[in-house]
């Protein structure tokens, strides 16, 4: 009834060439904030070994259900169920036809590299199969390589001594690093965020921190081993060996988030705590799932900090 009795006072005003009342940009602004603050709450992460604190970018974090476009030109989309926060809940993809591109450029390097049948369809499920024969008959250190040598077939020649000119160990360097991270590898784990910390060896407040928020390559293979000897141990031997620029990668097989810290010098890999994980159950290849003090059987031997 309120706004059909405004209607006609509103016509008069316009035929007075009066214009009619509009709301304030003051009353705008907090009905907007109001919206954004009942669909996001403000988050603070503290870890490491170090103590140091870590900000987020964006300092929000989505709690409901949503769909996040990532990965090139935002051109992906990501479906965040309303519990993806949660360790059983799992996040669906829309994978860009730029990304499905990548995908087969890098599923063909893994086919040549265990000479095997390129797969006739390109999908993140082809993808993980290639991955899991690329675990067989290898032990750590062979899954590993595997993986070394298909990132460094990727550089030019000398490419590894350029990188040492163009991004030496200081706060721009790990800052466009991580950014290029968040964009590059997007077609792999899934959506990420650059995040401030001090957890570097330069001891500064500097985003370089890449947070995933649940990385779709732990979420499909479910696999302790291959997380760690084909990802985490493979990617920081390549940066730090290869490249001369620290990082550290921590995954959380918790829920399935992760994150790299660039800057940062990991610990010798026989003496990472990650080796003392075990095996996940949704694991087709797990052994002694959920046990206590079992490390996964695809792991090296942890020997101590």
């Amino acid at each position: 009834r309120a706004v059909v009795a405004t209607a006609p006072s509103t016509q008069r005003a316009r035929r007075r060439g009066a214009r009619p009342p509009t709301p304030t940009r003051a009353t705008q602004d907090d009905s907007c904030a109001d919206e954004r603050s009942s669909r996001r709450d403000v988050s603070a992460r503290a870890s490491g070994p170090r103590g140091g604190a870590s900000v987020s970018a964006a300092s929000t974090v989505d709690s409901d259900a949503h769909a996040e476009p990532y990965s090139f030109f935002n051109l992906a989309t990501a479906e965040f169920p309303s519990d993806w926060t949660s360790p059983t809940a799992r996040v669906s993809y829309n994978d860009s036809p730029l990304d499905l591109a990548l995908m087969a450029w890098f599923m063909r390097k893994i086919a040549m590299a265990i000479d095997t049948p390129m797969p006739s369809n390109i999908s993140y499920d082809e993808f993980i199969a290639l991955c899991f024969l690329q675990m067989q008959g290898r032990d750590p250190d062979g899954q590993r390589d595997i993986t070394l040598g298909i990132m460094r077939s990727l550089m030019p020649p000398g490419g590894d001594k350029i990188f040492r000119k163009l991004f030496p160990t200081n706060k721009f360097s790990l800052e466009l690093n991580a950014v290029i991270c968040k964009i590059v590898f997007a077609w792999m784990v899934g959506p990420m965020e650059v995040e401030s910390t001090t957890e570097n060896d330069l001891g500064e407040m500097i985003a370089s921190k890449v947070h995933i928020k649940k990385c779709r390559w732990l979420q499909e293979s479910g696999c302790t081993g291959m997380c760690v000897n084909m990802c985490k141990t493979a990617t920081q031997d390549f940066f730090v060996n290869d490249f001369g620029l620290p990082l550290t990668i921590k995954p959380n097989f918790e829920d399935k988030s992760c994150d790299f810290y660039f800057g940062l010098t990991p610990p010798p890999i026989e003496k990472d705590e990650a080796l003392t994980l075990g095996c996940n159950s949704t694991c087709g290849t797990a052994v002694a799932a959920g046990e206590e003090g079992k490390p996964c059987h695809k792991l090296r031997k942890y020997e101590g900090p």
